[in-house]
């Protein structure tokens, strides 16, 4: 048998993935990626349908500015220049009783809004951002930290120690009075509420993603997963699409191959994972699973979400609709949070809505306009959405979806149904089935407390060669957060190779 040898293969073209590939290849390495998909990007894809580009899962990206995290990961892989990032000026936050708008981005225009509408609060909120970018100054110190500060890192990183064990509600209550200004100050790319949110990830995620606002790329999220996969082909990298990994091939001790669904072995030294880790224990031999297995067994994974694409012929241009709303119906995150558990799903449950074509007509006819409709939703709802019997799935889809066209249009949208030109709708078992995440995950791991930082799993894992990357991996969900575990990786092997 003629066996390909190369001298990494990635498994899973998700951000992580594609990140890692991409820097391999650049510093010359002769490198594989499998995905068992059409296209490369996980998460992370746009998708037509007929004249409309949607956006599968994402609304927007921190860290884009020049000199943004983001744009630093980009610039590294040769991967910037194609992409036109646009700044999301508008974005509405309504929740009981009151709202939130900006016209400029960033988390500082964000606090001086919530300013204005507490100004009682003013103390809370001073201690609040100063607090957020010492911890923000901190993670950014650890990641070039010396061995020197190693030894000495309870002097050079007292919040990292205080704060490692601490909730987002703690802080909240003990610098708020409010429950308002406490909700708004919650409303971040999680499923976790206040009282289970990691405190050290809040401050991560506003100091490295948030601070100077978000972005949309021209063209759709798409065109971010196609440009890392293009940089990727330029420096000689080769991807197989629609090619889905069987086996994880170990001899003396350490990883030697992989063996696809359609039969063909590729041979390397090193293999890294982009995928769910209770589906790279399956992969392995089985007196290898054990060790993994043991702790994918402790994870929390985040909850999933339900997501409605529509196209409407309404002009929500010039009806005053802003790019970005987050719509809140109920006062108490921790009941919401309680009956998401639980399997079940409030009545009127909150809503995040956008709108690409306010940004990029040319994602849609003109006159037409593309909407994107996410609730976080559990995969377990009336008895995992009918699974096993495809009647009661689209039974179920179809009137989940009504309800949530329903009360967009009630609150958000007047005469939005009748002006509908199209719709379709994901569930969670969507997301399961075309990301592989399990459960439908929308995060990957919930971003708690035991699952933040050194306490989530690390890129090497127990067997010679094998490392993880994604958002079960450090440090954190997100594209951004992805993207990275992507470049820790491939950089801690590169340092592997040269030592």
């Amino acid at each position: 048998m003629n066996l390909k040898r190369f001298e990494a293969i990635i498994i899973g073209a998700g951000m992580g993935g594609l990140v890692s590939a991409a820097l391999l290849a650049r510093k010359g390495w002769h490198v594989l990626l499998l995905e068992k998909e059409r296209q490369a990007g996980g998460y992370v894809v746009s998708f037509q349908r007929g004249k409309y580009t949607f956006d599968a899962t994402g609304a927007f990206i921190g860290g884009c500015e020049e000199g943004g995290e983001f744009d630093q990961i980009l610039r590294e892989i040769d991967a910037r220049e194609a992409i036109e990032f646009i700044p999301i000026r508008q974005i509405r936050n309504s929740y009981p009783g009151f709202e939130v708008r900006l016209e400029t981005g960033g988390f500082s225009s964000y606090a001086e809004a919530l300013h204005r509408l507490f100004p009682e609060e003013v103390n809370g909120l001073r201690d609040y951002l100063s607090l957020v970018k010492r911890i923000g100054d901190e993670v950014q110190s650890y990641s070039r930290v010396t061995s020197v500060r190693k030894i000495l890192f309870p002097f050079f990183f007292r919040n990292l120690i205080r704060f490692h064990r601490i909730t987002h509600q703690k802080v909240l209550d003990h610098l708020f009075k409010e429950r308002e200004i406490k909700m708004a100050l919650h409303t971040l790319p999680v499923t976790d509420p206040p009282s289970k949110l990691s405190f050290l990830f809040v401050a991560t995620l506003i100091s490295k993603a948030l601070r100077e606002g978000v972005f949309y790329p021209k063209g759709g999220m798409g065109k971010v997963s196609e440009a890392v996969a293009n940089s990727f082909l330029r420096s000689g990298g080769e991807i197989l699409l629609q090619t889905e990994a069987e086996q994880i091939l170990i001899k003396d001790r350490r990883v030697e191959g992989v063996l696809t669904k359609d039969g063909r072995i590729f041979q390397s030294p090193v293999i890294i994972s982009n995928i769910n880790p209770n589906h790279l224990a399956k992969l392995l031999p089985y007196e290898w699973q054990k060790p993994l297995v043991k702790k994918t067994n402790r994870f929390e994974y985040s909850l999933s979400c339900f997501i409605l694409y529509l196209a409407t012929d309404l002009n929500l241009k010039e009806m005053g609709f802003p790019y970005f709303t987050y719509l809140r119906s109920l006062s108490d995150l921790e009941e919401e949070h309680r009956m998401l558990k639980r399997g079940e799903i409030p009545k009127n449950p909150t809503l995040i809505v956008s709108i690409p074509t306010l940004l990029d007509p040319s994602l849609a006819p003109e006159g037409q306009h593309l909407l994107k409709v996410l609730v976080v939703a559990p995969y377990q709802y009336q008895e995992r959405w009918g699974s096993g019997n495809s009647e009661t799935y689209q039974r179920i889809k179809e009137a989940f979806s009504q309800q949530i066209l329903q009360q967009v249009e009630s609150k958000l949208i007047p005469g939005l149904k009748d002006h509908l030109v199209f719709y379709e709708a994901a569930t969670p078992l969507t997301l399961e089935r075309y990301t592989g995440n399990e459960q439908g995950a929308m995060y990957g791991l919930a971003s708690i407390p035991s699952q933040i930082g050194p306490f989530r799993p690390s890129h090497q894992t127990p067997i010679p060669g094998l490392f993880q990357v994604g958002h079960y991996t450090q440090p954190s969900h997100g594209i951004v957060g992805t993207s990275l575990s992507g470049l820790f990786a491939a950089r801690a092997i590169l340092q592997k190779r040269e030592s």
